[in-house]
């Protein structure tokens, strides 16, 4: 379950027997699922579009419009690449969040679609930030506007994600001047005029150049 207070935090818990509460609030190990799964099965089946939004209140919003939309927990970066394969064969529609997050979000997803799906636009509002914005302004369905059409090959050059940067491991140290200087790294010296910056950077670089 994933609950929403009133000052918009977002909160996910297991039902759990053996706690007091009844449940634990920590998913560890549980297998994540897409929101409205049984619905979009069923759509797909028919053949019908599918929307995939951001969260779930631009589901709600979706299906009060007459659509059928899905969203995965936890928000943006949280897509899963096992989710696709629910959409083999289908025409999706993935609605981006006005935001970079948004953005890169509904690329990741994008990308885990392609050649799984027949068909992957990615649209975003014409009003506001996001398909709930978009449809309370009074715009349809079909009035969002395509970033990204079906079969376009996406060349957006995004950031990468803070989180997957900060995880990527350092290569080991190549240095050209030990405990001073790496290969490839920049190091600045600064002082007044005078002070012999010049002389001292040539003799450096003579005995590194020396080894």
């Amino acid at each position: 379950q994933v609950l929403r207070t009133a000052d918009k935090k977002f909160s996910q818990r297991v039902p759990d027997p053996s706690r007091k509460s009844g449940y634990r609030w920590s998913l560890e190990d549980t297998r994540r699922t897409l929101y409205r799964l049984p619905k979009i099965v069923e759509a797909l089946r028919e053949g019908q579009m599918v929307y995939i939004t951001e969260g779930e209140k631009d589901v709600h919003a979706i299906e009060r419009a007459g659509g059928v939309a899905t969203c995965n927990s936890g928000g943006a970066g949280k897509w899963q690449p096992s989710f696709a394969e629910y959409f083999r064969d289908a025409i999706v529609r993935i609605v981006a969040d006005k935001d970079k997050p948004g953005q890169a979000h509904a690329r990741q997803v994008a990308a885990t679609l392609d050649g799984v799906a027949t068909a992957v636009e990615i649209v975003e509002a014409v009003t506001g930030k996001d398909a709930a914005d978009h449809l309370e302004a009074g715009h349809a369905l079909a009035d969002f506007i395509i970033t990204r059409q079906a079969g376009e090959i996406d060349a957006s050059d995004l950031a990468q994600d803070l989180y997957d940067f900060l995880s990527e491991v350092d290569p080991a140290e190549d240095w050209v001047i030990p405990g001073l200087l790496e290969r490839g790294d920049r190091l600045i010296w600064t002082g007044r005029e005078g002070l012999g910056k010049s002389v001292a950077t040539r003799q450096i670089a003579v005995a590194a150049a020396a080894g």
